[in-house]
């Protein structure tokens, strides 16, 4: 199957987008339409590290980022089924000559884009006992590895980032008795504690979440990997009151404002002699926190790994 998009760039100031969108629904079969004055790929390129570094954005950030969109102008994308090709061609005529802007008409193939949307995920070793992987690849070419099978969605993590890495990596070093429970504090996709789960079947894990998408996600994920759901509590933010007291293994790959404003929080769930695993930071953050962190006597159990701009901290409680 393929579908037809017709751009219109940089629109008139004063268009009228709204009426424009209903005529080509109405009078031209359109199945849908998106307004734009940045792609996705221009905005995180604009932003850079800067949209992971925690706590509000400078103003200065918000001002390129209003710049570029008024310098980019607006663009209005609007969907053609497989069979209205005649009827995208019509419009794109339409809307080019009503307001006298630029406007491109292409044919694409579904297949094609779901294929370039796999090309970003692929399967990615995590030191030699563990390869996290795409829900499309084969686990059986990688017999004799803890594998872990991720369906990219909207729960962040699929372990290309470097953060991902870093925590199960850490996870890895470590020597852990063969049952206890895991809590997964900022779970996204749940593939933190799916690293625990897939290698160790007598654990059990808690995972929290702001996002209730996050959570369906990581369902998806655990039936993926075959883990029975029982294992894997899903809790909101807001129900954390039902987390237990502590826990031998505990994650927190989030943002550092966060990490610092529950810092007492973390420790506290973090069982005597456990290891809590500390990411989403910036290397240039890990001497800050680390500070932070060693004021509730915590012992850093080894040097901070970095792994691109990123890194991870590593403690344990007393």
């Amino acid at each position: 199957m393929a579908y037809h998009l017709v751009t219109l760039f940089n629109l008139p100031e004063g268009t009228d987008v709204p009426s424009l969108s209903g005529e080509a629904v109405r009078d031209f079969a359109c199945t849908g339409v998106e307004e734009y004055a940045l792609e996705e790929v221009e905005v995180d390129a604009l932003l850079g590290v800067r949209s992971y570094s925690g706590g509000d954005l400078p103003l200065e950030v918000l001002g390129e980022v209003d710049a570029a969109m008024r310098a980019g102008g607006r663009h209005v994308k609007f969907f053609f089924g497989d069979e209205a090709l005649v009827l995208a061609r019509a419009w794109a005529t339409r809307a080019g000559q009503a307001l006298l802007c630029e406007v491109s008409l292409e044919t694409r193939e579904d297949e094609d884009w779901n294929a370039e949307w796999k090309k970003h995920y692929a399967p990615i070793a995590v030191g030699a006992r563990m390869v996290v992987l795409p829900a499309w690849e084969n686990p059986a070419e990688h017999a004799g590895k803890t594998v872990v099978r991720i369906h990219p969605g909207m729960g962040f993590g699929t372990g290309s980032h470097q953060t991902t890495f870093l925590c199960l990596q850490s996870y890895l070093a470590l020597e852990l008795p063969a049952q206890g429970c895991v809590l997964d504090y900022g779970s996204g996709s749940g593939i933190l504690a799916l690293g625990a789960l897939v290698e160790r079947a007598g654990w059990t894990a808690d995972l929290v979440d702001i996002d209730p998408v996050a959570h369906e996600n990581a369902v998806e994920n655990l039936r993926l990997n075959g883990v029975d759901l029982a294992r894997a509590r899903r809790l909101l933010t807001s129900e954390r009151r039902e987390l237990a007291d502590s826990y031998p293994l505990v994650f927190a790959n989030i943002l550092q404002n966060i990490l610092h404003e529950e810092r007492d929080y973390l420790v506290a769930r973090t069982a005597p002699g456990g290891t809590l695993i500390l990411s989403g930071l910036l290397d240039t953050q890990l001497a800050t926190t680390r500070s932070h962190y060693q004021e509730s006597g915590l012992v850093e159990l080894t040097h901070a790994e970095t792994r691109g701009d990123w890194g991870v901290l590593v403690w344990r409680r007393r």
